[in-house]
C-alpha cells in the first residue's frame, strides 16, 4: 500500500515560530507591527510573513495564555516525533472500476511511474485546478481491470466536480494512448481495494480502517490474483479513544493524595498500546519526572478499563498511543476527591 503523506517543513517552521512567539513576547503593538510590515489584509503576499506571524503572536499573547499555548504546541511536537502523523491528512483516493464495480483503492499506481515528477505540473497543462491538503499528489486517478490487464482511464482534478479539470491521456502518454486508455504495465505490487462499513476514521493518508480488504496483486499491469479478502469486522473502538473521556478518566483516576504539590506542572509522557482484549498491556515512560509521578502514570493508564482494538489485513495491529499527562494544582484542585 502505497499511502502518499508529506510533512513540510514549513509546517513546523510554522509551529517553531508560534511556540518561541508564546515563550519570549516581545514588546511590541499590533500598531508598531502594522506599520513596519504591512496590514494584516496583506499578509499572504507578504515576504516577510514569518517575521509578522512571529511577532503578532509575541504581540497578543499574555504570559499565562502563551505558557499554555507553548505546553500544547510541544506536546503536538512530540507526538509527531513518535507518531509520525500528526501533520498528515486523510487522502483522497484513486477508483478502481472492475467486473462492472466501481472501489476506490488506498493505492497510488501512478506514482510508480518512472517520469512522475515531472509529469505532475503538466497534468492538466494550462487549466486550473484546485489542489488541497486531502490531496497531496495534485490528481485522482481513474483505472480498469480488463481481461486482467491494469489500464488508466482518466486523471481528475483534485476538485473535479467543482472545477470539472480533466487531464488529456493522449497528449500525456502519446503513442501509449489507445481506444480512450493506457496500458498501465509499469505497475507492480499490491492494490488495496478497503470495502464495506468504515470501521474506524483516521485522519492520515489511507489510514482509516473498513470491514474488509480486498488485495489485487499486479505484476507489469498485468492482475495475477484478486481473491485476497481480509476481514477486520473483529476491530471496535472504545469509548476512551475519545480525548474527552480519557483525559476525564485519568485525572479523576488519579491518586492526587499520594502526590507532592507543586508549583509548576509536571508533565510525564507515555506510550501504551493493547492487546486483542482491548485490556492495556504494554507500557513505557517516554519521558518521566521521578519515581513518585512516573509510578502514578503508569498505575492509571493501565487502569483504563478498555482501548480500541484494531485489526488491518485480518489480523491484530498494535495501535501505539503517546499521551502527556500533566500534574498540576489546577487539575488537583478540579479533579480530586474529597
Amino acid at each position: 500500500m502505497n499511502s502518499y503523506i508529506r510533512i513540510y517543513r514549513t509546517q513546523l517552521l510554522f509551529f517553531l515560530l508560534v511556540t518561541l512567539g508564546a515563550s519570549y513576547p516581545p514588546k511590541v503593538t499590533l500598531k508598531k507591527v502594522e506599520s513596519y510590515y504591512g496590514p494584516p489584509l496583506n499578509l499572504r503576499k507578504n515576504k516577510n510573513v514569518w517575521k509578522w506571524g512571529y511577532l503578532l503572536v509575541g504581540a497578543m499573547l499574555k504570559r499565562r495564555i502563551a505558557l499554555k499555548i507553548r505546553i500544547y504546541i510541544l506536546t503536538l511536537l512530540t507526538l509527531a516525533a513518535f507518531n509520525f502523523k500528526v501533520f498528515g491528512t486523510a487522502q483522497i483516493s484513486d477508483i478502481l472500476i472492475y467486473k462492472g464495480d466501481t472501489f476506490m483503492i488506498f493505492s497510488t499506481p501512478l506514482e510508480q511511474l518512472a517520469n512522475i515528477d515531472s509529469l505532475r505540473d503538466k497534468l492538466f497543462g494550462d487549466k486550473k485546478s484546485y489542489w488541497n491538503t486531502a490531496c497531496y499528489r495534485m490528481y485522482q486517478a481513474e483505472w480498469t481491470i480488463i481481461d486482467n490487464q491494469l489500464y488508466l482511464t482518466s486523471i481528475y482534478s483534485c476538485d473535479y466536480y467543482h472545477d470539472k479539470v480533466k487531464a488529456d491521456l493522449k497528449t500525456l502518454f502519446g503513442e501509449k494512448f489507445l481506444n480512450g486508455k493506457v496500458k498501465a504495465d509499469w505497475v507492480t505490487g499490491e492494490i488495496l481495494s478497503p470495502q464495506g462499513k468504515q470501521l474506524y476514521y483516521v485522519h492520515s493518508g489511507y489510514e482509516s480502517l473498513y470491514e474488509k480488504e480486498v488485495i489485487y496483486e499486479i505484476v507489469n499491469g498485468k492482475l495475477i490474483n484478486g481473491n485476497t479478502i481480509y476481514n477486520n469486522k473483529k476491530s471496535r473502538k472504545s469509548i476512551y479513544g475519545n480525548f474527552k473521556t480519557l483525559f476525564h478518566f485519568i485525572y479523576s483516576n488519579i491518586k492526587w493524595e499520594l502526590l507532592p504539590k507543586t508549583d509548576k506542572t509536571v508533565t510525564v509522557f507515555i506510550q501504551f498500546s493493547a492487546n486483542e482484549q482491548g485490556i492495556i498491556d504494554s507500557l513505557e515512560i517516554v519521558k518521566g519526572f521521578n519515581e513518585a509521578y512516573n509510578n502514578e502514570t503508569l498505575r492509571v493508564i493501565k487502569s483504563i478499563p478498555e482501548w480500541d482494538v484494531f485489526y488491518r489485513g485480518g489480523k491484530h495491529r498494535r495501535q501505539r498511543m503517546v499521551l502527556p499527562i500533566s500534574f498540576n494544582e489546577e487539575n488537583r484542585m478540579k479533579y480530586q476527591k474529597d
